[in-house]
Order: structure tokens, then sequence, then C-alpha cells
């Protein structure tokens, strides 16, 4: 059997806030963060994806959905970091930041591949320096994983500037 991938380009508004929400089931519980890696902050069935605008409507947002790790893109992205996710039914929408409810604004994503379960979240940002960003500035690729750690593949001004926040 081949190995499963499926991309697709979904656009998402977001009210305020600089973030769009992975949800699996119907997202009415997404718990306390349990891990977080900066640009991402994962809860119950929940991860809080930062994204370069603090708003605005139709942000491009590229998705893979595979079977096996598809490989981080080193070379077109300046930020890039991982985390683990678990999909409690393994059926997962985006959904931009916003006061209200809209299931208009729901982006259903490809099935995960082995249906509820643990999941790697790989998180690109392009260069967080343009404006306005290309169609492929924020891209996500999920798969099954073994459990580990958050970890930052590859960083950029955004991470540093973040990470110097903290200490």
């Amino acid at each position: 059997m081949s190995p499963y991938a499926e991309t697709v380009r979904v656009e998402v508004d977001v009210e305020d806030c600089g973030a769009v929400y992975l949800l699996d089931g119907d997202g009415s519980d997404p718990g306390d963060v349990e891990q977080e890696v900066p640009l991402v902050r994962v809860g119950k069935a929940m991860a809080e994806l930062a994204i370069m605008y603090q708003g605005g409507d139709g942000i491009p947002i590229k998705v893979t959905v595979a079977d096996h790790d598809p490989g981080a893109d080193l070379d077109g992205y300046e930020e890039i970091v991982e985390i683990d996710y678990l999909a409690p039914i393994g059926r997962v929408f985006l959904i931009g930041w916003g006061t209200d409810w809209d299931d208009e604004g729901v982006r259903r994503l490809p099935p995960l591949p082995s249906g509820p379960g643990v999941y790697r979240l790989r998180h690109h940002v392009g260069n967080t320096l343009a404006e306005p960003p290309d169609d492929d500035h924020h891209y996500l690729q999920i798969w099954p994983a073994e459990p580990s750690p958050p970890v930052i593949v590859k960083e950029g001004e955004w991470i540093a500037h973040e990470k110097a926040d903290v200490t």
C-alpha cells in the first residue's frame, strides 16, 4: 500500500488575537493547555496556532494530512515547530479566532488516517517580515506518531523574540 497524504488549502477569517484553532469533534470542550511550544498551544482536542496577523479575512493556510511524516519544508519557511496533539474522534477542522462561534467559519480537513489517537503537528510560518503573505505563508502538517516532546525545528526572528520575552 502506498503512503497516504492529502494537501488542501483553506482560508480562515480571524477577528482578533492572531490565532487559528485546530479542533477535533465539535470543539465544545477544549480543556486546559496541556503543552506548548512557541507558536502552538495544545489542550484537549484543541491546538491554538499563532498566525502572523492580528486579524483578517481569507487568511490562507496549507494543510497536509498524512499517514507518515511528510518531512519539514526547511527551505520554504522561517519558523517551524512540532508538538503532539490528541485527537479523540479523528475528524478535525480549522476555525479562526472570533468572539462568537460561526459554523460558516469552520474549514473541515481530510479525516485523520488512523482515526482517534496521537498525532504530530508541524506548524510552519513563512517570512515573518514579509507583507503581504503568499499563499503558503502558513503550513500545517498532521500525521500519526508516538508521543514525543515539543521541539523547535527551525527558529527565526518571531520565535527568538518570543523566547526572549519569557526569559
